[in-house]
């Protein structure tokens, strides 16, 4: 350890004993240009306050384990108890959030998380402005275009991605106005406008206004929607990796998070084929995160289930199928949802392939008070037809909600945003997903496919 970074650097100092950790961190903020990072593992070099030392940010490897990360956290906290904290944690070495939280931790984020996610929660603890020319997407918060007003000045600026080539740009400066046709035409180029995260406030200002004006029965933004969603998912899944000793609370709140999800979609409202097909377009085309994964196969999924003309029943347990499928993911070290599975080791594609099973296994652990059916469709999820699915390999046994929800995850891969820009607008993955099923290029559910391809030309 050097004692700081240069005058123009900011020292991120990285607690633990493993390089690998090291090299995970630095990828993941390799966004932040300025960021020096220093691996650290003497806990007597902060014991005290020392004119040499002038931290950003320290992060905390949790597999250190409960007592050195508790003592960690309470020294550092001691010594610089205005510096963000925060601790790193996976499920290899399960730890209780509430006793780190109390020694002084300002976030605990799991390990596995997508840098999206990552990002978000470091952009609420430290003040960090990226240049524009330099903003990473992961900075940015898509807007829906339902929350722009032409005549409304905005107090935010406002960029576009543009996939193709890979750049963010900014698109508005704060005082500009957009014009109608504008907006109309991003809408058709399938292309979206994104705010920074740092400038939220200053949005959701914005857009509350704009609903005002426009005179809306609905006084809650589309995007602020979004952004309350994104906050309840962080929460059901800090109920999951928190080893407190609980007997049924972390299921109920953890139930009660998916319901108010759900809720707020207005995911179990009756819609025609004609509204359900509507919804599938407006969440299509977002970036593959964690998030925008449990959220859009949720969406897609209660959606389908409109367009297929199922009970409530059925389409709730879609819907909260959708948002928990994958939790299991969380057991498979150094993964994201972009890795590519080729380049998994072998014990990492055998937790892989359990994933769904691990998924229902952790809500079983947590009690969590969800319908029968939930179960069923999540470990069958990513079952094909022709019996090379996973983790059963069965075809015709397959049940009917799960079927929809494989559908579901189909669409989800071939309309998001990913590092290979390779999406596909809504209506053209329906296309070539009932092109490919009936050419048996993809071993998804016929009648399904069929069904929901003449519903949404309804």
């Amino acid at each position: 350890m050097d004692g700081g970074a240069q005058p123009n650097q900011k020292s991120v100092f990285i607690v633990s004993k493993d390089t690998f950790f090291l090299a995970r961190i630095t990828e993941l903020l390799a966004d932040f240009p300025d960021f020096k990072f220093e691996k650290v593992d003497d806990l007597n070099a902060f014991s005290e306050i020392s004119d040499t030392l002038h931290p950003y940010l320290f992060l905390i490897d949790g597999n250190l384990g409960q007592d050195s990360v508790q003592e960690w956290t309470q020294t550092l906290k001691m010594s610089f108890d205005k510096i963000p904290l925060i601790v790193f944690h996976t499920t290899a070495t399960p730890l209780n959030f509430e006793s780190i939280k109390k020694n002084g931790a300002d976030q605990l984020i799991h390990f596995n998380f997508d840098k999206e996610f990552i990002i978000e929660l470091l952009l609420e603890i430290i003040p960090y402005e990226f240049p524009d020319s330099q903003i990473p997407l992961a900075a940015l918060n898509s807007i829906d275009s339902d929350d722009l007003s032409a005549d409304l000045e905005i107090n935010f600026d406002i960029f576009v991605h543009l996939p193709f080539n890979k750049k963010t740009i900014l698109y508005r400066k704060t005082g500009a106005t957009l014009e109608t046709d504008k907006i109309k035409k991003i809408e058709e180029q399938d292309q979206r406008l994104y705010f920074k995260k740092t400038e939220k406030k200053k949005f959701l200002e914005y857009a509350r206004t704009a609903l005002t004006i426009a005179n809306k029965d609905n006084p809650v933004a589309e995007t602020e929607r979004a952004l309350k969603s994104k906050k309840l998912i962080f929460e059901i899944m800090a109920e999951f990796f928190n080893q407190e000793s609980t007997d049924f609370k972390g299921g109920k709140i953890i139930y009660e998070r998916c319901r108010e999800i759900v809720q707020d979609y207005d995911l179990l409202k009756p819609h025609t084929h004609q509204e359900a097909f509507a919804k599938v377009l407006r969440y299509a085309g977002q970036e593959r995160t964690y998030y925008n994964e449990a959220i859009n196969l949720s969406v897609f999924a209660a959606m389908f289930g409109h367009m297929l003309n199922l009970g409530s029943e059925q389409i709730e347990s879609l819907a909260l199928a959708g948002l928990l499928h994958n939790i299991g993911l969380s057991y498979v070290d150094n993964f994201e949802l972009q890795t590519d599975i080729a380049t998994l080791s072998q014990d990492q594609l055998t937790t892989y392939y359990s994933y769904p099973e691990k998924s229902v296994l952790m809500i079983k652990s947590k009690k969590v008070p969800l319908p029968p059916l939930v179960a069923d469709t999540i470990i069958e999820h990513r079952e094909n037809m022709d019996g090379s699915g996973f983790p059963n390999h069965i075809s015709a046994t397959i049940k009917l909600l799960p079927r929809i929800l494989r559908v579901a995850y189909e669409f989800q891969t071939m309309t998001a945003l990913t590092k290979n820009q390779n999406k596909r607008t809504a209506t053209s993955a329906l296309t070539e997903m009932k092109e490919k099923v009936m050419a048996s290029q993809i071993p998804l559910d016929l009648n399904t496919v069929l069904n929901l391809a003449k519903a949404a030309k309804a």
